[in-house]
């Protein structure tokens, strides 16, 4: 079993509390997903929105680099970059198709890198009204 990062090693470390061991147990750990399932903003979209990241990797040096988001939702998106930018890390992040820039806070950064690139989770940071540019709801 390879265990990808210190979050995992707790959790693998840490057996479940009493109170949630055995059939009865799973049975209360599936009620509890389901009610904490996705507490989202809003719901994420599927979208390939040109963006340029600007800020300093995890060796402190500066970044530029131009890719385009995965998946959207208002607070945030799912984007790939090569530069390895830590969690809790902060970038700037500006919406090439409206001109938008905000301030981003990495939240999730995938274990490994897929083509050359990693997979980050980022919140913006008080972002402008519509900073994706996508129509509202009817």
């Amino acid at each position: 079993m390879r265990i990808a990062c210190r979050a995992e090693a707790r959790r693998y470390m840490n057996p479940l509390p009493t109170g949630l061991r055995g059939v009865a147990g799973s049975r209360k750990m599936a009620r509890l997903m389901t009610n904490y399932a996705d507490k989202r903003a809003s719901p994420r979209i599927a979208a390939k929105i040109p963006v340029t990241a600007r800020g300093r990797d995890a060796a402190h040096k500066p970044v530029e680099e131009q890719s385009e988001t995965l998946l959207i939702n208002e607070a945030g998106a799912l984007i790939a970059l090569g530069a390895e930018i830590p969690t809790q890390g902060r970038f700037e992040i500006t919406n090439r198709n409206t001109g938008d820039t905000c301030e981003a806070r990495v939240a999730w950064r995938s274990s490994s890198q897929i083509n050359g690139r990693w997979s980050y989770g980022v919140a913006l940071i008080d972002p402008p009204g519509n900073f994706w540019g996508m129509p509202g709801p009817a």
